[in-house]
Protein backbone atom coordinates (compact mmCIF):
# COMPACT_ATOMS: atom_id res chain seq x y z
CA UNK A 1 0.00 0.00 0.00
CA UNK A 2 2.92 2.41 -0.74
CA UNK A 3 1.21 4.13 -3.43
CA UNK A 4 -1.25 5.04 -0.85
CA UNK A 5 1.26 6.96 1.01
CA UNK A 6 3.23 8.09 -1.97
CA UNK A 7 -0.62 10.05 -2.53
CA UNK A 8 -0.51 11.31 0.77
CA UNK A 9 2.45 13.18 0.60
CA UNK A 10 1.57 14.81 -3.18
CA UNK A 11 -1.45 15.64 -1.57
CA UNK A 12 0.71 17.55 1.50
CA UNK A 13 2.97 19.30 -1.01
CA UNK A 14 0.19 20.31 -2.82
CA UNK A 15 -1.75 21.61 0.53
CA UNK A 16 1.76 22.86 1.84
CA UNK A 17 2.20 25.04 -1.69
CA UNK A 18 -1.57 26.60 -1.64
CA UNK A 19 -2.67 26.78 1.64
CA UNK A 20 -2.77 30.46 2.01
CA UNK A 21 -4.98 30.51 -0.71
CA UNK A 22 -6.85 27.46 0.09
CA UNK A 23 -7.44 29.03 3.64
CA UNK A 24 -7.38 32.59 3.47
CA UNK A 25 -4.33 32.75 5.64
CA UNK A 26 -0.80 32.14 6.06
CA UNK A 27 -0.24 28.55 7.54
CA UNK A 28 1.89 29.13 10.61
CA UNK A 29 5.10 27.54 11.01
CA UNK A 30 3.95 26.09 14.42
CA UNK A 31 1.40 23.72 13.04
CA UNK A 32 3.34 22.73 9.98
CA UNK A 33 6.21 21.61 12.25
CA UNK A 34 3.60 20.22 14.62
CA UNK A 35 1.99 18.11 11.14
CA UNK A 36 5.60 16.91 10.46
CA UNK A 37 5.91 16.08 14.26
CA UNK A 38 2.90 13.07 14.42
CA UNK A 39 3.78 9.57 14.12
CA UNK A 40 2.44 6.78 12.88
CA UNK A 41 -0.10 4.27 14.60
CA UNK A 42 1.61 0.99 15.73
CA UNK A 43 -0.13 -2.49 14.56
CA UNK A 44 -0.70 -2.21 18.51
CA UNK A 45 -3.01 0.66 18.69
CA UNK A 46 -4.66 -0.50 15.16
CA UNK A 47 -5.64 -4.03 16.41
CA UNK A 48 -6.82 -2.18 19.54
CA UNK A 49 -9.50 0.04 17.98
CA UNK A 50 -10.38 -2.60 15.81
CA UNK A 51 -10.89 -5.12 18.63
CA UNK A 52 -12.46 -1.71 20.75
CA UNK A 53 -15.52 -1.63 18.08
CA UNK A 54 -15.55 -5.15 16.66
CA UNK A 55 -14.66 -4.02 13.14
CA UNK A 56 -11.97 -4.51 10.23
CA UNK A 57 -10.28 -1.55 9.14
CA UNK A 58 -10.08 -1.52 5.56
CA UNK A 59 -6.04 -2.25 4.65
CA UNK A 60 -5.54 1.45 2.72
CA UNK A 61 -6.82 3.25 5.72
CA UNK A 62 -4.33 1.35 7.49
CA UNK A 63 -2.03 2.12 5.76
CA UNK A 64 -2.51 5.69 6.11
CA UNK A 65 -2.79 5.81 9.76
CA UNK A 66 0.55 3.93 9.99
CA UNK A 67 1.92 6.34 8.39
CA UNK A 68 0.82 9.34 10.22
CA UNK A 69 -1.81 8.89 13.07
CA UNK A 70 -4.14 12.20 12.62
CA UNK A 71 -3.38 15.11 11.08
CA UNK A 72 -3.44 17.78 13.83
CA UNK A 73 -4.98 21.01 12.68
CA UNK A 74 -3.63 20.26 9.33
CA UNK A 75 -6.64 20.32 6.21
CA UNK A 76 -5.13 17.81 4.19
CA UNK A 77 -8.39 16.14 2.82
CA UNK A 78 -10.68 18.14 0.49
CA UNK A 79 -12.83 15.57 -1.74
CA UNK A 80 -15.79 17.55 -2.29
CA UNK A 81 -16.38 19.91 -4.86
CA UNK A 82 -18.43 22.93 -3.68
CA UNK A 83 -17.62 22.56 -0.09
CA UNK A 84 -15.40 25.56 0.95
CA UNK A 85 -13.19 23.73 3.02
CA UNK A 86 -10.93 20.58 3.44
CA UNK A 87 -11.12 18.50 6.56
CA UNK A 88 -8.59 17.10 8.89
CA UNK A 89 -7.78 13.50 9.95
CA UNK A 90 -8.45 12.41 13.22
CA UNK A 91 -6.35 10.60 15.00
CA UNK A 92 -7.47 7.15 16.37
CA UNK A 93 -7.61 8.49 20.02
CA UNK A 94 -10.03 11.34 18.34
CA UNK A 95 -12.41 8.42 16.58
CA UNK A 96 -13.33 7.25 19.98
CA UNK A 97 -13.27 10.06 21.91
CA UNK A 98 -15.99 11.02 19.02
CA UNK A 99 -17.95 7.83 18.80
CA UNK A 100 -18.91 8.40 22.54
CA UNK A 101 -21.02 11.00 21.73
CA UNK A 102 -21.57 10.96 17.97
CA UNK A 103 -22.58 8.55 15.86
CA UNK A 104 -23.12 6.41 18.57
CA UNK A 105 -26.99 5.46 18.26
CA UNK A 106 -29.17 4.64 15.33
CA UNK A 107 -31.54 7.22 13.45
CA UNK A 108 -33.09 7.18 10.88
CA UNK A 109 -33.97 10.24 8.56
CA UNK A 110 -37.70 9.79 8.41
CA UNK A 111 -37.31 10.60 12.47
CA UNK A 112 -36.32 13.83 11.56
CA UNK A 113 -39.04 15.84 9.28
CA UNK A 114 -38.38 19.41 10.61
CA UNK A 115 -34.73 18.86 9.24
CA UNK A 116 -34.96 16.02 6.48
CA UNK A 117 -38.43 16.54 4.09
CA UNK A 118 -39.38 13.45 1.74
CA UNK A 119 -38.09 15.19 -1.05
CA UNK A 120 -34.22 15.19 0.67
CA UNK A 121 -34.64 11.38 1.22
CA UNK A 122 -35.26 11.01 -2.49
CA UNK A 123 -31.93 12.65 -2.98
CA UNK A 124 -30.09 9.95 -1.00
CA UNK A 125 -27.42 7.86 -2.36
CA UNK A 126 -28.70 4.49 -2.72
CA UNK A 127 -25.16 3.28 -1.56
CA UNK A 128 -26.46 4.68 1.85
CA UNK A 129 -29.07 3.17 4.35
CA UNK A 130 -31.39 6.08 5.30
CA UNK A 131 -30.01 7.04 8.28
CA UNK A 132 -29.00 10.51 9.94
CA UNK A 133 -26.77 9.22 12.76
CA UNK A 134 -25.91 5.28 12.80
CA UNK A 135 -23.65 3.36 15.01
CA UNK A 136 -21.48 1.87 12.31
CA UNK A 137 -19.98 5.02 10.93
CA UNK A 138 -16.81 6.05 12.16
CA UNK A 139 -16.21 9.68 11.73
CA UNK A 140 -12.26 10.19 10.73
CA UNK A 141 -11.89 13.76 9.46
CA UNK A 142 -14.08 16.78 10.86
CA UNK A 143 -14.17 20.03 9.88
CA UNK A 144 -15.07 22.65 12.69
CA UNK A 145 -17.39 20.01 14.30
CA UNK A 146 -20.00 20.41 11.73
CA UNK A 147 -18.49 18.30 8.94
CA UNK A 148 -17.12 14.61 9.00
CA UNK A 149 -16.48 11.85 6.85
CA UNK A 150 -16.89 8.38 7.71
CA UNK A 151 -16.01 4.96 7.11
CA UNK A 152 -19.41 3.06 6.84
CA UNK A 153 -19.43 -0.45 8.22
CA UNK A 154 -23.51 -0.69 7.34
CA UNK A 155 -24.13 0.64 3.94
CA UNK A 156 -27.31 -0.30 1.68
CA UNK A 157 -27.15 -3.21 -0.57
CA UNK A 158 -25.93 -1.07 -3.68
CA UNK A 159 -23.05 0.06 -0.94
CA UNK A 160 -19.81 -1.29 -0.24
CA UNK A 161 -18.77 -2.13 3.55
CA UNK A 162 -16.04 0.65 4.65
CA UNK A 163 -16.99 3.17 1.87
CA UNK A 164 -16.71 6.66 2.43
CA UNK A 165 -19.67 9.05 3.30
CA UNK A 166 -19.98 12.15 4.41
CA UNK A 167 -22.17 13.52 7.47
CA UNK A 168 -22.71 17.46 6.63
CA UNK A 169 -24.78 20.21 9.47
CA UNK A 170 -26.83 22.95 8.77
CA UNK A 171 -28.58 21.85 6.74
CA UNK A 172 -28.23 18.28 8.36
CA UNK A 173 -27.05 15.22 5.26
CA UNK A 174 -25.29 12.17 4.77
CA UNK A 175 -23.41 12.57 1.29
CA UNK A 176 -21.50 9.66 -0.56
CA UNK A 177 -17.83 10.32 -1.65
CA UNK A 178 -15.98 7.51 -2.38
CA UNK A 179 -15.77 3.55 -2.24
CA UNK A 180 -12.19 3.81 -0.59
CA UNK A 181 -10.36 6.34 1.17
CA UNK A 182 -7.85 5.92 -1.67
CA UNK A 183 -10.12 6.89 -4.19
CA UNK A 184 -11.07 10.10 -1.58
CA UNK A 185 -7.16 11.09 -1.73
CA UNK A 186 -7.45 10.93 -5.73
CA UNK A 187 -10.48 12.71 -5.41
CA UNK A 188 -8.57 15.85 -3.03
CA UNK A 189 -6.05 16.11 -5.52
CA UNK A 190 -8.49 17.07 -8.33
CA UNK A 191 -10.73 19.42 -6.00
CA UNK A 192 -7.42 21.10 -4.62
CA UNK A 193 -6.29 21.85 -8.08
CA UNK A 194 -9.19 22.93 -9.14
CA UNK A 195 -9.90 25.66 -6.36
CA UNK A 196 -6.18 26.62 -7.21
Amino acid sequence: MNNIIELVKKNEQLFLENAEELNGEELEQEDIDAYLAIQGATEEELAAFEHQFQLKLPEDFKSLYKYKNGSGSMSLIWPQEGFYRGYRFLSLQEISAVKIHFQHENREMTEFPDTIDQKQLKQLDKRIKPYLFCKSWFPFAEYANSLYLMLDYEPSEKGLEGQIISYVHDPDFIYYIAPTIMETLKMTEVVIENLV
